[in-house]
Parts: structure tokens; C-alpha cells; sequence
């Protein structure tokens, strides 16, 4: 059985890693019977703070164009994505024989203090705790302006800038990030040789890009890196002080089409990059490639299947313990889940039914009388079943079926207000043993 799960996921790899390429053309979802007419005009209400701008260009619906139920909804969803509003009507009208489109928002709490807690990479072991200042809607523009401090496991410091729409005219962004970490090595193999031992991370980067059309962007990334360990050995850096110091630029493209981003049920995301880390220093020199490829097909009776498969390779030269590629932190296989897999090139896949057990709705909250900006809640709830599977190896070695690990299970997924995510799930890995899992993330 499990032979079988390796077999299937792997050989569907090429077809949902082809697929979104194929298809990256698709327009939203249309029915024609329930096609509601030409739009005139679309009216923006509710936004005291956002610019209506930034509603109109995230909506595939303009003016002269035809409107359906579907793309209403479609259309709801993604202004929803921006994260900026509570609530989100859409509905039409007719005036002296124009027809009107009204978006009608409740905007949320924009300049957001945060405390700040948690487990590092989901183990009780690793707390964390401090403060962040977050203004997610600088000048009503959907600019993010944030600042937080963190302590405990993994402590960090950091301070970052994002404007989605620099230059309307070109359709340009930008973002700036200015961060400072010290975290616990990650590196299993290191750590069964002469333990734990912390690494010193200082990043200073930049991205400028461009908006290609309403779901592709292409950015390129520039940045200063600076990574010094504490205990020296070699492999642990690059270069033998135990000190990597070095320029990095990443290129990438990115294609996004889902309906809602955090929990989506249509649509297709497909990211790829390459990145190519010191230019100057011959003892670091190496480029990694990668790709992460989402699809999501609405089914009958409401289901929806949402698949995944992500990777990533590398070639050059000696590739230092913080630049290795790993499950078990941010990437999970959900039946090993707090299994750390490590190696210089990664591969995974996932794939999930899900069915809305209490579809997303809008609650106005007046027990308690408070203002707009937290009265309007949006909740949802949905069941699950998954089968996930991935693999790491280094490049001296080869891949082959055993090389993957995997798992399956179910779960029940939460949707909560301002875009959180729960998942409370049960997996099983590929030797039947069971394991109890909760995050606050979406799987894919």
C-alpha cells in the first residue's frame, strides 16, 4: 500500500507540474445562466481609508464587461485576499437603463500593535514571544509598514516596507526588508556531531517588479546577507572563519489565480525562481532553482480538490548547512510532521479533498458594542482528507521510490476572522503510525 502511495505520487508529479502551464491563460469562472448583464459602471462604498483603485484592479470585472453570479464571487473572494476588509458585498443595479456594480467593503483595523507569540516551527519546546507594530494599509494605498521585536527561541529583530502599486502607470511594486536573527541550527546531521550550536543571520534586500496583468507578476530581489556561526566546522560555512558574507539576487515569476489566497476552492498558483547566492566569493557560489505549483478544481456536491507539488535543486559549489532544503519546518509531510528531512534538494507533493461543512460567511457581532473594524467577523468550516509525500537527498545521491516519506489522514479546518486559518488534523505515516496535528496555516 504504501509502495503504491510513493508510486502514484510521483507519477503524477509531471502532470500537475505541466498543468498549470497549460492552462495559465484561464479566465475566471462564467455560467451563462446566470449571466446578470453588461456592467456600466462599478460604484466602490465603505472605503473611509482605501483608495478605490486598489478594489478596481484586483477584480476581473470592468466596466463593459459582462458580470455572472460566478464572478461576483470570484471576484468577492480576491478583494476579500487583500486582507484590508472585514466585509465584502457585490451586487448589481439598474439606473435610467445603466447598469451598476456596487462593492460595498467594511475595512478592517489597519494599524495593528501585535503581541506576538508561539512555538517555533510548532514544538512546545520552542517558545517565542515579543511585540510587532503593523500598518496594513499605509495611506490607503495596501502598503505594509512592520516592526517587530522577538524573544525567546530564535530571537529576531526586523523592520520591512511593501508597496504592491509604486507606480500605477507601469504597474510596478516594491518592498524593502531589514531583518536580524540568531537561530538555532536546523541541521540534524551537525547537531548528532557535536550538538546545538546557533547561527547569526543579517539580511538587508530589496525587490522591484512588475504587475504583467491581473494574476502574473515578475519581481527580481537584490540582497546583502551576512551568516556567522558560533562553532566552526567545516560545511557549517563556506568559508572557514565560520563567517558568509555575500550578495544574493533572486528572480521570480509568479502566476495567481485563486479566488481566495488563504484557503482558495478555484483557481491555480504557480511560482518559479532562481536565485543566485555570492558573485564576488569563489569559496560560495551556488544557484538554486525552484518552483511551487497549486491547483485548485471546483466539484460537484461543493468538493473541491486542491493539489501541490513543490521543489527545489541547486548546483555550484559546496552548499553551507543554512542553505540546505528541508521538511519539518516551514514545509511539513503531514504524518512525520515533527520529522526533520534534510539535503541539498527537495521535492514534495500534496493532494486534498475538502468539502465546506459551514461555508464562509459574514457574522455582524453586536453582543458587545464595539467598533466596525472588529464587529464584522468572517467564519468558516471545512473537512478534509489529504495524502502528502516528499523527499530530500543530496546531490551525491540518488533519488528512487523509498526515498519518499509520506502520510494521510483527515482533519477539520477552520476559517477565522482577518484571514487565520486553524487546521486540527489526524495523520498516518507510511508505517501506520498515527499522530495529532494542529496548525495555524493553510497546507497549501
Amino acid at each position: 500500500m504504501i509502495d503504491l502511495m510513493r508510486r502514484f505520487f510521483v507519477l503524477s508529479l509531471p502532470f500537475v507540474l505541466v498543468s498549470p502551464l497549460v492552462f495559465a491563460q484561464e479566465a475566471p469562472p462564467q455560467t451563462f445562466s446566470d449571466t446578470l448583464g453588461v456592467i456600466d459602471t462599478i460604484i466602490v462604498t465603505g472605503n473611509k481609508k482605501t483608495e478605490a483603485y486598489v478594489i478596481l484592479d484586483e477584480m476581473a470585472i470592468k466596466s463593459g464587461s459582462v458580470a455572472t453570479l460566478e464572478t461576483i464571487e470570484y471576484d468577492r473572494n480576491r478583494i476579500y485576499s487583500l486582507g484590508l476588509f472585514t466585509r465584502v458585498d457585490l451586487f448589481c443595479d439598474t439606473l435610467e437603463g445603466q447598469r451598476f456594480l456596487n462593492v460595498d467593503v467594511n475595512e478592517r483595523w489597519y494599524l495593528i500593535p501585535l503581541p506576538l507569540f508561539g512555538f517555533r516551527d510548532g514544538d512546545p519546546k520552542k517558545p517565542y514571544y515579543g511585540a510587532g507594530l503593523l500598518h496594513n494599509n499605509f495611506q490607503g494605498r495596501n502598503q505594509k509598514l512592520f516592526g517587530s521585536v522577538i524573544f525567546g527561541y530564535n530571537p529576531a529583530l526586523d523592520l520591512s516596507f511593501g508597496d504592491p502599486l509604486l507606480d500605477r502607470e507601469h504597474q510596478l511594486f516594491f518592498a524593502a526588508d531589514l531583518s536580524y536573527s540568531r537561530i538555532r541550527n536546523r541541521s540534524k546531521i551537525e547537531s548528532s556531531i557535536t550538538g546545538d550550536f546557533d547561527e547569526q543571520h543579517y539580511d538587508l534586500n530589496a525587490t522591484l517588479g512588475t504587475r504583467v496583468n491581473l494574476f502574473s507578476t515578475v519581481g527580481l530581489n537584490v540582497g546583502y546577507r551576512i551568516i556567522h556561526v558560533d562553532e566552526y566546522r567545516p560545511g557549517r560555512t563556506a568559508s572557514m572563519d565560520g563567517r558568509d558574507a555575500f550578495l544574493y539576487a533572486t528572480f521570480r515569476y509568479t502566476y495567481d489565480s485563486r479566488d481566495l489566497r488563504e484557503y482558495a476552492s478555484h483557481g491555480q498558483f504557480v511560482s518559479a525562481y532562481v536565485s543566485k547566492n555570492g558573485f564576488s566569493d569563489a569559496t560560495l557560489s551556488f544557484t538554486r532553482f525552484g518552483a511551487d505549483l497549486r491547483w485548485y478544481f471546483p466539484l460537484p456536491g461543493n468538493f473541491t480538490l486542491a493539489t501541490r507539488v513543490h521543489g527545489t535543486v541547486v548546483s555550484g559549489s559546496l552548499i553551507p548547512t543554512h542553505s540546505r532544503a528541508y521538511f519539518g519546518y516551514g514545509d511539513r509531510i503531514r504524518g512525520n510532521f515533527t520529522t526533520v528531512f534534510e539535503g541539498e534538494n527537495l521535492m514534495g507533493g500534496i493532494l486534498e479533498l475538502r468539502w465546506p461543512l459551514l461555508k464562509a460567511r459574514t457574522i455582524n457581532f453586536t453582543a458587545i458594542p464595539m467598533p466596525t473594524e472588529f464587529s464584522v467577523w468572517r467564519f468558516g468550516i471545512s473537512l478534509a482528507i489529504f495524502a502528502d509525500a516528499g523527499a530530500t537527498w543530496f546531490r551525491k545521491e540518488a533519488i528512487h521510490w523509498n526515498s519518499f516519506a509520506s502520510g494521510y489522514g483527515g482533519g477539520v479546518h477552520f476559517l477565522l476572522p482577518y484571514s487565520v486559518v486553524v487546521r486540527t488534523e489526524y495523520a498516518w505515516n507510511e508505517y501506520g503510525k498515527g499522530q495529532f496535528i494542529i496548525d495555524f496555516r493553510t497546507s497549501l
